[in-house]
């Protein structure tokens, strides 16, 4: 009789599995899975590969620090120091002269201008006017208006417009005769000539000679301000992003006047070895009233984490750790090795086991932010459809043994505290800076999560950082010629 054998030892450990050990080889899958889109994640939480959220706008007080020198010399400049009858209508009557006794007097204050001027002078009639000599005549010059903030295009200057103008005579003058129909003191304006005088002090101020310099304090809010992180080997740059300038009401004398104003700016930080300059862009100034600033400021924070460190972090912790592969059987995997990578904007992680069941297995999850922005974690990481289908060629339900042991492990492992990074990067940023001409307080009081990109070159972590800032940008106007420059300061 002839006898037929048949092959055993697999049937054997398919019977004996859940009796004894049996070593498996998980079959090798040609290429690493791909996680489906992301519009067919797991919905745990809001899917976060949409666009990269931009930075939100925020509302800074800004002052703008100047010395008005250079303004007060060309209003000075502008009184006249001689006034005589030359091309005035009643100069075939009468002669007049009046020489300016001393330097005028201007101050400003809070943008207000005021000019006193005095002068020493006589009066004679001639022609057929009544004869009357005055000699000499005391009259002062007193003008008040106002320093203008004048918009043209996307720049903001000076302009100076006299709002009142008097001229009166002293009691001490000689009042011995009147030559006109109404007292001297009353007929002085009009020998003065004020509205010539208004027109040489309006001109006095002109635009283009005081145009304050914003640009550069433009390109300094821009950035980028660099700040070491000495225990990362970095640097973390702000990068202020302005979209618009205001300024508004002056405040402070003519050596030291403030302009109140406010700067949008969409702010966001960065990580990089050296801060990169930001592209120029062209400033965009307005003047007019500001409001009230009640909203925190804001900064949009990318925080990178690599996938060697998080690699790292699940080697360190995962290493030799075994998995029961049953809990009545002998069955013990040991995991060997764990990397983690991007994946079509997800983290796919890949574990090599040895012992009785041999082989790579593949998970992939979705990362987020948790702790209000101090942790991240991979809430939906689940077994890969390439692994689950190569272990169940094994024995039908077996991928689901595996993994009730493994995933919980996985979960735990990927974890990273940022809390430390994200504190040092808070009390890195309080504090006062400076950025080329412009100072900056700044005081970071929360932090709120955002999202979680993936990419080839690791992790991206996206967190708001909120509180408060100011800045103080310092200007000089030169009053001669037609420019009107900031110092050249190095950052």
């Amino acid at each position: 009789m002839k006898h037929h054998t048949q092959p055993v030892l697999p049937a054997l450990c398919a019977v004996l599995l859940l009796g004894s050990a049996c070593s498996h080889s998980i079959p090798q899958s040609t290429s690493k899975p791909v996680p489906p889109p992301i519009t067919s994640a797991v919905p745990s939480f809001t899917a976060t590969a949409k666009e990269e959220s931009r930075a939100p706008l925020s509302q800074m007080p800004f002052q703008v620090k100047i010395d008005l020198t250079p303004i007060q010399t060309a209003i000075r400049d502008a009184i006249p120091e001689r006034i005589t009858e030359s091309g005035h209508p009643l100069g075939q009557e009468f002669r007049w002269t009046f020489v300016r006794s001393s330097n005028p007097q201007v101050h400003i204050q809070d943008g207000l201008v005021g000019i006193h001027a005095e002068y020493k002078g006589e009066i004679e009639s001639r022609g057929s006017s009544r004869a009357c000599h005055l000699d000499p005549v005391f009259a002062t010059l007193d003008v008040t208006g106002k320093l203008a903030l004048l918009q043209e295009s996307e720049s903001v200057s000076f302009g100076f417009e006299p709002t009142h103008l008097a001229v009166r005579t002293k009691p001490e003058s000689d009042a011995r005769c009147n030559m006109f129909n109404v007292p001297v003191t009353d007929q002085a304006p009009d020998l003065f000539g004020l509205p010539e005088i208004k027109i040489a002090l309006t001109e006095a101020v002109q635009a283009d000679a005081f145009a304050i310099p914003l640009q550069r304090l433009w390109d300094d809010l821009d950035g980028p301000l660099s700040l070491s992180m000495a225990t990362l080997n970095t640097h973390a740059c702000l990068y202020g992003n302005p979209r618009e300038m205001i300024l508004g009401q002056q405040k402070g004398t003519t050596q030291d006047t403030v302009i109140l104003g406010s700067a949008k700016q969409m702010p966001f930080i960065t990580y990089e070895p050296t801060c990169a300059e930001a592209a120029p862009t062209v400033a965009l100034v307005n003047s007019g009233p500001l409001s009230a600033v009640n909203k925190p400021y804001t900064m949009l924070a990318r925080v990178p984490f690599s996938y060697q460190q998080l690699s790292h972090q699940l080697q360190s912790k995962l290493f030799h750790q075994t998995v029961v592969l049953d809990s009545t059987a002998s069955d013990r995997a040991v995991i060997e090795q764990v990397s983690a990578a991007d994946a079509s904007g997800r983290v796919l992680v890949t574990v090599e086991l040895s012992g009785d069941l041999k082989g790579t297995i593949y998970y992939w999850g979705t990362p987020r932010l948790d702790d209000g922005g101090r942790s991240l974690s991979v809430p939906d990481l689940q077994m890969a459809n390439e692994s689950k289908s190569a272990i169940d060629s094994i024995r039908i339900g077996y991928w689901q043994l595996v993994d009730r042991e493994l995933n919980p492990k996985l979960r735990q492992a990927i974890a990273v505290d940022i809390s430390a990074q994200v504190d040092r990067l808070k009390q890195t940023l309080t504090g006062t800076h400076r950025s080329g001409g412009v100072t900056m307080d700044m005081l970071v009081t929360r932090q709120l999560p955002d999202q979680v990109r993936s990419s080839p070159q690791g992790l991206t972590v996206i967190i708001l950082l909120e509180g408060t800032a100011s800045a103080t940008g310092q200007v000089t106007l030169e009053g001669q010629g037609t420019r009107a420059l900031l110092p050249r300061e190095s950052r």
